[in-house]
């Protein structure tokens, strides 16, 4: 019998997803068989400080809303683009 090609698949947004995902399709029986630890990898996987992928866009803020939900998207890291936010804010209303 002939083998089945494996299906595409979209690659997931989140990285302790794709960690995970891998891990289960490895095909290592000690992944495969035990739920609790590949629950265990992607809850410490999502504890990960890693910035989300729009943290690079360098798109102006579209006025006084826009900044806050940017600022709420990125309060937990803190990046360049939660400064920008802040900074636009500040300016927007003193």
């Amino acid at each position: 019998m002939t083998e089945i090609p494996a299906l595409p698949f979209r690659a997931p947004g989140s990285r302790a997803m794709a960690a995970t995902l891998r891990l289960l399709h490895s095909g290592k029986p000690w992944v495969t068989d035990d739920p609790k630890i590949l629950r265990q990898i992607a809850d410490r996987l999502r504890a990960l400080d890693y910035p989300t992928p729009h943290c690079g866009k360098e798109a102006p803020l579209g006025g006084y809303a826009h900044a806050h939900q940017v600022m709420a998207v990125h309060a937990a890291h803190r990046c360049p683009r939660y400064e920008a936010a802040l900074e636009y804010t500040a300016k927007a209303r003193p």
